[in-house]
């Protein structure tokens, strides 16, 4: 910049003011500026003007998975209603791993970020990373929570998702048996206390299948777990809920596979959770709960923004609804 400036014969203040704001400098002096952008293609470096500023215009965005639809979907949706607002949004996956969690977050911390949104692994996270994150940045995890770690949050509400998905395979049919989720995170976890929750609620003792490894391999893990019940005799129920859609996948290859129909009418009910991309168009298409991941988006922004702006102190624990979704497997 300091280059730039000694061709424009302007002061190099003169020009950060103008990338700063172009209408903050007098229009004799912006024709000279734009005039010699055009000449030069000078640009500023974004993390330099970044980290230089009093109120930074990014958000930092850490998430366990790229590759995982649900995470795909909402960064993409958060990036869009930060550029809307006038922030840059620098994205960073964990990969699973609380090793690598640690390390994006202290990147984040290494760069002037106006605030973070953070959707942790849970019970493997550094708590006490977290806690010098949430201390020196404002702060909102996603999805998931870390215990004992005061902070604000936002997810959807898992108690209300499942217990609908139980009620309505309840009233249509014999009552689910649940194939769990690895706990990856806290929702693994408050997904299976919501279908116990919910189970003992009608009276019905909970039927639980663990996962059969650990990982975020959910469509591998849901068919070995479909194929063990399967050589162990059958599930214990002809209903099967899975704890989320990439899981129920696999339970549906695995059972298709051995010869299973799945349907209302067939050998085997099945659904999952999360209106994964691919659950309208499996065969049968996915009975599933749909988070609202726009609305998650669209408050996680609003949260964190209101967050730069200095408030709310306390933390907030917001939880959004989720809708049944009926299709040809359930």
């Amino acid at each position: 910049m300091k280059e730039f400036s000694d061709v424009t014969g302007l002061s190099r203040p003169t020009v950060s003011k103008y990338f700063n704001d172009p209408d903050s400098v007098r229009a004799s002096t912006r024709a000279r500026i734009e005039a010699a952008l055009a000449e030069y293609d000078f640009r500023p470096n974004f993390f330099a003007v970044n980290q230089n500023r009093r109120d930074p215009k990014t958000i930092g965005i850490v998430v366990p998975q790229f590759t995982d639809p649900f995470y795909a979907e909402i960064v993409g949706r958060i990036e869009q209603a930060a550029m809307a607002a006038g922030y840059a949004a620098i994205t960073l996956s964990s990969h699973g791993s609380p090793d690598n969690e640690a390390r994006a977050i202290e990147m984040i911390r290494s760069l002037n970020i106006g605030a973070v949104i953070l959707s942790p692994l849970g019970h493997a996270s550094d708590a006490e990373a977290i806690a010098r994150l949430r201390d020196e940045t404002p702060l909102l995890l996603l999805d998931s929570h870390v215990d004992g770690l005061e902070a604000h949050s936002l997810g959807c509400d898992n108690g209300q998702g499942i217990g609908l998905m139980v009620d309505y395979l309840c009233e249509t049919g014999p009552a689910p048996c649940y194939v769990d989720m690895p706990e990856v995170n806290s929702t693994a976890l408050e997904r299976r206390e919501a279908y116990i929750g919910a189970m003992e609620a009608r009276g019905l003792a909970p039927m639980i299948l663990p996962p059969p490894s650990e990982g975020w391999r959910f469509e591998e893990i849901g068919a070995e777990a479909a194929r063990r019940a399967l050589d162990a005799g059958g599930f214990p129920s002809p209903t099967v809920l899975c704890g989320n859609d990439r899981f129920a996948m696999g339970v549906l290859a695995a059972t298709c596979k051995a010869g299973l129909k799945i349907g209302p009418q067939g050998d085997l009910r099945v659904a999952g959770h999360d209106d994964h991309p691919m659950a309208a168009f499996s065969c049968p298409s996915l009975t599933t709960v749909a988070q609202d991941t726009a609305g998650l988006a669209a408050r996680a922004v609003a949260i964190t923004l209101d967050l730069i702006s200095g408030g709310p102190a306390e933390p907030l624990c917001e939880r959004l609804p989720s809708r049944l979704v009926k299709r040809d497997s359930a």
